[in-house]
């Protein structure tokens, strides 16, 4: 008898810990359902669209992962990006060389869109914090992001341990090449997509 309030007890934290835990899963794991200050930060960011991927996976292609995006559009399988060639970046707001290089990644996007295509990989990230960083930028950031808490596609090109790093895929889907770090500015970019994407 005198063990059952002691259960009831046990059972009661139980509860109250199994309930933390889901409450702050329950919004996908980025805190974005039913978060009004999100969906103010979505408008306002305004990123171009996510673009639609194949369910294939291309062989020496980016990893085999589905990531969802930042703002508007579908989750992207990043393995299967074909049709377009592709400049892949992975950074994170808190991330201070990847602030210094956004600049030229989003004048050379500005520039080059619709011949070049340009995916974000937002890593160990707080999506408002990525949103409302792009707002911040000179010209301000367009191209879309896809969220990688876990740093999913980092660790799968296995390149470096942190961002800023920049892969570039041609239309076939493959990967061609990997520039590790910043890029200091927008003709460094130009150079590597038209040496490595063939695209003036």
């Amino acid at each position: 008898m005198r063990s059952t309030p002691l259960r009831l007890g046990l059972a009661v934290v139980a509860m109250l810990v199994s309930v933390g835990c889901s409450s702050s899963g329950s919004a996908g794991g980025d805190g974005r359902v039913n978060d009004p200050t999100h969906t103010r930060l979505v408008k306002k960011a305004d990123l171009d669209r996510c673009p639609t991927s194949s369910a294939t996976s291309v062989s020496d292609g980016l990893p085999d992962v589905t990531l969802p995006c930042l703002g508007k559009g579908p989750a992207v399988h990043l393995a299967g990006l074909v049709g377009t060639p592709t400049v892949i970046n992975v950074w994170g707001s808190w991330c201070i060389p990847c602030r210094k290089e956004t600049g030229a990644l989003s004048s050379v996007y500005d520039a080059l869109k619709p011949k070049v295509r340009f995916l974000g990989v937002d890593t160990a990230d707080d999506a408002n914090s990525a949103l409302d960083f792009g707002t911040h930028v000179t010209p301000a950031v367009r191209y879309p992001s896809v969220l990688d808490p876990d740093k999913k596609v980092l660790l799968g090109l296995a390149r470096s341990p942190g961002p800023p790093e920049t892969a570039f895929v041609d239309a076939a889907g493959v990967v061609v090449h990997v520039h590790v770090g910043p890029y200091d500015d927008a003709a460094q970019l130009r150079a590597d997509i038209a040496k490595y994407l063939h695209v003036q």
